[in-house]
């Protein structure tokens, strides 16, 4: 199922996996361990998303969820950043 992103101004775009692991990335995680938690984060997405359509608050917070337990100063770091 191909997923939509509904971003804070209500606009929708596609998933992006890439864009995902980039912002993970930002917070300081290694490439092959921001890779697997934007695939645990995009399986989560896929079950959870109503009609298609998933929040980017939603991501965002399964990604802190996800980070905080192998990398509690980079989720803040994630956590803190806000896209300009």
């Amino acid at each position: 199922m191909e997923i939509q992103v509904r971003k804070r101004d209500g606009n929708l775009e596609p998933w992006s996996y890439d864009k995902l692991v980039a912002a993970i990335g930002k917070a300081g995680i290694p490439v092959q361990e921001a890779e697997e938690i934007a695939s645990s984060v995009q399986s989560w997405a896929q079950q959870s998303a109503v009609d298609g359509n998933i929040d980017s608050t939603q991501i965002r917070d399964k990604v802190i969820e996800a980070l905080k337990s192998q990398f509690p100063s980079e989720s803040r770091n994630f956590e803190t950043y806000k896209k300009e």
